[in-house]
């Protein structure tokens, strides 16, 4: 396993060159996170009707996209075109149900065990980060099957996710100083570096059978 310098060394390396499409597709996904975020400005504030449209939007539109620019990333790393056309790649028979049905989980187990103490709560989101791109490597897997895979993999390396989770967390606070612009950059930046972390724990993990 290659330590966060080095894969943060990598995926320099790898924008080298691409930076000027980074920013666009962090763009587009911006612009389609407002997209689903209309109902909320749309309908009054506190209104039964735009809470549950916005979270039917979230769930049906916003975790798809989401899910979509792990993929854009993972097809980066492996020679594709850093395109903001891949961001719609869950919107398919493939993957669309299983884009959900993955995010939605997560974000429930994480709800629960944060319920208990917020600590439990951020070790599982660390043990979950995994799956989307477990799903689209394995796209046979169910959502369930793609989490169980995901802690399994993580097991010994949540600790390094949080350091990289912390460097983002502080560049991105940082970056309101300057009306966060900079998060153009800072974005693409670490979507390719939790890409690599996912492609270097993977290279790892590979003698493992995977679930199916």
């Amino acid at each position: 396993m290659k330590t966060n310098p080095e894969i943060r060394m990598e995926a320099r390396a790898a924008l080298s060159g691409n930076w000027g499409k980074g920013i666009i597709v962090t763009i587009v996904y911006w612009l389609l996170s407002i997209v689903a975020s209309l109902p909320q400005v749309l309908f009054p504030v506190g209104s039964v009707a735009g809470s549950i449209i916005y979270l039917l939007a979230y769930i049906f539109f916003a975790f798809p996209v989401a899910f979509g620019l792990n993929m854009t990333y993972l097809r980066f790393l492996r020679g594709e075109t850093l395109d903001a056309d891949h961001i719609f790649g869950a919107f398919n028979s493939t993957f669309y149900k299983k884009s959900i049905a993955v995010n939605l989980l997560s974000a429930i187990y994480i709800f629960l065990w944060s319920l208990l103490l917020i600590v439990p709560g951020i070790i599982k989101s660390l043990s979950y980060c995994l799956a989307p791109y477990i799903l689209i490597d394995n796209p046979s897997l169910t959502g369930e099957q793609a989490i169980c895979q995901s802690m399994k993999m993580m097991d010994g390396h949540k600790m390094d996710l949080f350091l990289i989770l912390l460097g983002y967390a502080g560049l991105s606070i940082l970056s309101a100083l300057l009306l966060f612009i900079p998060m153009l950059w800072i974005v693409p930046y670490y979507m390719t570096v939790f890409t690599k972390f996912y492609e270097n724990v993977k290279a790892e993990y590979t003698p493992v059978a995977v679930i199916e």
